[in-house]
């Protein structure tokens, strides 16, 4: 069955002094005294069985993760826009994924967090905990709150099902991509094979658009003094046009990169 562990991320990523650092304070960050051992002990298998029949029936089938909110009010409250969790976003898909055995619809996710020991853990408690104490030691009204948090968990969850669309499409063309969400949160990875490194993004001037701009830390420059060196590739999509839909790179964008891919390997078989 193929899988990937922790292991699999730290013996190609964490082969510097700087990236050994950046991993050693991650697992001793006292944040993270519940999130290193769940991550470190995760095994991604799940999305290696997926088919596109598999991520069409969820697209399909999920409810709107924004539900009815508007833009104006979910990003109206600061601290929930850029609100992180102990658990990163990408820790929690990828733990329910695996604990369902499939790609979970926003629904089912929903009821993962809201009910789940771990999942409540993870996302459900501290959630609700943010939306409490904006309402109760801020004077945030309860609405803005609300809806503020669905937008930002909605907009992570779409993120998500774009990622695992990607993967499933790249699979399809040919590349043996590996996935681990060690490797997404702490190296800003979100795929890759062999020594090249997938980061896909979306256009957006307040986080990471382009090479020079943004806040987020981009893998190029997390994993520079990586020896030998990674090649990076980057899908960057324009910024979504229509509202609460999963927003995914065309044909043309996994073509082209698949094409990469192929040409980089067929070269390192001449050699």
């Amino acid at each position: 069955m193929r899988e990937t562990t922790a292991d699999d991320v730290l013996d190609l990523f964490c082969a510097s002094t700087a990236t050994a650092k950046r991993f050693e304070d991650w697992r001793s960050d006292p944040r993270r005294v519940d999130v290193a051992p769940m991550v470190l002990a995760h095994r991604t298998r799940v999305l290696y069985r997926l088919t596109m029949h598999d991520v069409q029936a969820v697209c399909r089938d999920t409810e709107h993760a924004l539900g009815q909110v508007k833009r104006a009010d979910g990003e109206s409250v600061r601290e929930i826009v850029d609100w992180h969790p102990d658990f990163a976003f990408t820790h929690t898909f990828h733990i329910c994924t695996e604990r369902m055995g499939s790609v979970p619809t926003y629904q089912q996710f929903r009821e993962f967090a809201l009910d789940d020991a771990d999942g409540q853990r993870m996302l459900g408690n501290p959630s609700k905990e943010t939306i409490r104490r904006l309402v109760v030691e801020e004077g945030c009204p309860q609405r803005l709150a609300q809806a503020a948090m669905r937008w930002r968990i909605g907009n992570a969850y779409y993120g998500f099902l774009r990622e695992v669309y990607t993967l499933v499409q790249l699979r399809l063309r040919g590349i043996d991509l590996s996935v681990h969400p060690l490797a997404d949160a702490l190296f800003r990875v979100d795929a890759w094979t062999g020594r090249r490194a997938l980061s896909l993004r979306v256009g957006n001037r307040r986080f990471r658009q382009g090479m020079n701009g943004g806040r987020k830390a981009q893998p190029e420059r997390l994993l520079a003094d990586l020896r030998p060196p990674l090649q990076f590739d980057t899908i960057e999509l324009e910024a979504a046009t229509t509202f609460g839909q999963v927003h995914v790179p065309t044909p043309v964008h996994l073509d082209q990169l698949a094409a990469r891919f192929l040409d980089a390997q067929e070269a390192r078989d001449r050699t």
